[in-house]
């Protein structure tokens, strides 16, 4: 049964009411603004994704000066992602007990922290402490800002988290390309993860003094209540996108090593093609994802050129042909991520903290999980037969995916979601309305 939209002061705070598609409505809609709290938490998406994707070659190098396993090197990516298993798990109560701004800042001077530890680690254990400090801190970051995003542009969600992730990609392209091109210098490969540290200090000078919402105790922040079965669905896919991502940037410069013969800093440099791709995918699918219908369609398509480009990566012997590879499966990765996870939340838009959380859960347990067992695999038969587990990955998530849009189509209610027959239930939907759960419309 479609309950009719309520619109008005009567209307309760935070509730979600649905009503058959109006495409008009759109257009009546108020526009996408980028504002302060959009700039804060594209820039701290930013600073986060730098630390996360010059991790990987920072790794690889680390590998090559200490002399450890591909396993050691494999331990350090599960140290951090059991840290962000936990930060996951913990985060709608720290949210509760601090409110949004000490948890967003808390974090920032976490992951400040963790990186500098970890640029001045000499020995495995150290290298793992601060590992898992960053793995604590720095998803919590990730998860306070998307959460931040997501409703401070709740209409506008798919567009706010693309472009945030675009946002990140330019660091990410950043990254590799520093981190490597130090490598032969003076200055060490080290030194490339002082950037990151000085663009949070720039964070937190100008963002001090001005309160982000929900500046005390948030209660009403996290609304009780269970995730719809749905929920779960997408999130799984969220997971295997997750996995097909961070699987290929941890061993994709060990693939070229292993395939072209490649040394160590130059395969690390030659990621930063993989992070090219991923800004260009993002920066197309910005625009895409502007007709809401797209979302699920180009998600199914992103899969597919994922499968491709990774597949030439692969099996190719060529570096021209690797190079190339290497940008289309950047380019398919791109909006896996972004997509998915809103996606997912589309399926509880009246829960958005407690499904960002719980995506950042399946996300981290997925990052945990997939170097894991490439890493173990390399070490038993390969680098390169092991990469058949990103095979494993894309089938899976295009099989969730698939279920997902055959169900959709066949009228499948969500509950928590746009209660839409037939809709895509894909974020920005006319058919539901959804109130920033703190109340504020800065």
């Amino acid at each position: 049964m479609t309950v009719p939209r309520r619109r008005g002061p009567t209307a309760p705070r935070g509730t979600v009411g649905a009503a058959p598609f109006d495409p008009s409505a759109h257009r009546r809609g108020p526009g996408f603004r980028r504002d302060r709290i959009t700039a804060l938490g594209y820039t701290s998406l930013a600073a986060y994704a730098y630390c996360l994707y010059a991790l990987a070659p920072f790794l690889t190098l680390l590998r090559r000066d200490l002399d450890f396993s591909y396993l050691v090197m494999s331990l350090h990516s599960t140290t951090f992602a059991a840290g962000s298993v936990l930060s996951g798990l913990f985060f709608t109560q720290a949210l509760r007990r601090l409110g949004r701004h000490r948890l967003f800042w808390l974090s920032v001077l976490g992951t400040a922290c963790g990186v500098v530890l970890l640029a001045i680690g000499s020995t495995v254990a150290f290298t793992l402490a601060a590992t898992a400090l960053l793995g604590v801190t720095g998803p919590m970051l990730q998860t306070s800002s998307l959460a931040l995003l997501s409703v401070h542009h709740s209409a506008h969600r798919d567009r706010a988290l693309v472009e945030a992730n675009a946002a990140a990609s330019l660091a990410a392209v950043l990254a590799p390309a520093l981190i490597g091109s130090l490598g032969g210098t003076d200055a060490g490969w080290r030194a490339g993860l002082t950037l990151p540290v000085a663009v949070f200090a720039v964070l937190f000078l100008l963002g001090r003094g001005r309160p982000l919402p929900g500046r005390g105790p948030a209660a009403d922040a996290v609304r009780p209540g269970r995730l719809p079965g749905r929920f779960w669905l997408r999130s799984a896919a969220l997971g295997a996108a997750a996995g097909i991502e961070f699987g290929t940037v941890f061993y994709g410069a060990p693939l070229l090593v292993s395939r072209l013969g490649l040394g160590v800093s130059q395969a690390a440099s030659l990621m930063t093609l993989f992070a090219v791709g991923i800004l260009t995918g993002r920066t197309a699918g910005s625009r895409l994802v502007a007709d809401q219908g797209r979302a699920p369609r180009l998600l199914t398509g992103s899969l597919l050129l994922t499968a491709a480009g990774l597949g030439v990566l692969w099996s190719s012997h060529a570096l021209v042909l690797s190079c190339g590879a290497l940008l289309v499966a950047g380019a398919g990765v791109a909006n896996l991520f972004p997509l998915s996870f809103s996606h997912a939340i589309a399926a509880a838009p009246d829960r958005s903290d407690l499904a960002a959380a719980r995506n950042q859960l399946v996300v981290n347990s997925a990052i945990m999980a997939a170097p894991l067992a490439l890493g173990a695999l390399s070490d038993r038969v390969g680098v390169s037969a092991a990469f058949a587990v990103q095979a494993v990955l894309i089938v899976a998530a295009l099989l969730l995916v698939t279920v997902d849009r055959t169900g959709t189509r066949g009228g499948t209610g969500t509950r928590g979601g746009t209660g839409k027959p037939g809709g895509t239930g894909a974020p920005g939907d006319t058919g539901c309305e959804v109130l920033p759960v703190d109340g504020s419309g800065d």
